[in-house]
């Protein structure tokens, strides 16, 4: 995993505000309050949630926050559009650790690192969802501003805990995966193997895996109300039904997904299957009409690239956050 220096906030550019508030036992972290333009004249404004990998905390997103935060208000429309970041720990990092081991994976002596990886970036998601609920009560009490889009970004377990949150909340409306995956069966299912667990055997060893010690049948259960490739595709009994689930999770939403073609942690691999059905696939209505609200998804894999977050990744999320905020024209106020 690349080092937070690498993305430190450069010495030339102007210092951005940050304010801490804490919010539902959650200690959040906020950027860019003080640089919005005023009430009166503002058009718009976005809410960008960062999150972190594994193994770090949320100051590994705060360079990147401030760098997003920058650039924007050097932009032409920073005059008229606003754009705060937050940052939080992800769920048992940082300041909410729990329980060192369960942060390690089976290599590491975890045998529930399949359980707590997924509970851990699953329920990051959920604090997304409560901190779009809270938010506004605590840094515009009096409705000063009303954010009119949220966008959701993250890294490696944050990326995991990004596609959750693209899939399961309305009101993030578009997101930025960096080496995250959309199948998570399919990653820990290629990890096994990789790791040479004990419950790897046999002539067919991924049944013997799932539903096994280390891949319980009752993760499955959730996998396919939770995960994006479960809920979505594998769970479904039909292919209308999956292209019905794809319209209600992820019609009329931007994703760019950034992976490391060398990534042998997170393959791109594991997330190809899923990513090219969605290039292909069209939602439906529950009606059986074609739905206009396609998935809009850029995915770019970075041949030689490992695990890991590069310069070349950052620069595409901040311009994909700055195209958002420039095309942000709401009809209503979220």
């Amino acid at each position: 995993m690349t080092n937070v220096n690498q993305f430190k906030h450069p010495a030339n550019m102007p210092p951005i505000s940050g304010v801490v508030h804490h919010i539902a036992g959650i200690t959040t972290y906020i950027h860019g309050l003080d640089q919005l333009p005023p009430a009166s004249s503002i058009a718009s404004l976005t809410c960008l949630f960062l999150l972190n990998p594994r193994l770090v905390t949320y100051e590994f997103m705060v360079p990147i926050a401030l760098r997003t935060l920058n650039a924007h208000y050097a932009s032409p429309a920073a005059s008229s559009h606003g754009l705060i970041t937050i940052c939080f720990d992800q769920r048992n990092h940082g300041a909410r650790m729990v329980s060192a081991l369960a942060n390690e994976t089976w290599r590491t002596e975890n045998p529930l690192h399949a359980q707590d990886m997924f509970s851990i970036y699953h329920g990051t998601s959920i604090d997304v969802t409560t901190l779009i609920d809270y938010l506004p009560a605590y840094i515009f009490p009096n409705d000063e501003y009303k954010i009119s889009q949220n966008i959701c970004a993250g890294v490696s377990l944050g990326g995991h805990a990004t596609w959750l949150t693209l899939v399961h909340e309305p009101r993030v409306t578009s997101g930025v995966v960096v080496i995250g995956c959309p199948d998570y069966q399919r990653v820990m299912t290629h990890r096994a193997e990789k790791s040479r667990l004990e419950s790897w055997t046999g002539e067919d060893p991924e049944s013997s895996f799932l539903g096994s010690q280390h891949f319980p049948t009752g993760l499955l259960h959730i996998l396919h109300r939770v995960d994006p490739t479960g809920f979505i595709y594998n769970s479904a009994k039909t292919d209308l039904e999956r292209k019905q689930r794809l319209g209600k999770t992820l019609g009329g939403k931007k994703l760019l997904i950034l992976s490391g073609g060398a990534d042998k942690l997170v393959p791109y691999d594991s997330s190809k299957p899923f990513l090219d059905w969605l290039k292909t696939e069209k939602p439906i209505l529950q009606d059986g009409k074609e739905s206009s609200m396609v998935v809009n998804m850029r995915d770019v894999v970075y041949e030689g690239v490992g695990h890991e977050c590069t310069e070349e990744m950052v620069e595409e999320l901040v311009t994909f956050v700055l195209d958002a905020i420039k095309n942000d024209v709401p009809s209503s106020k979220i």
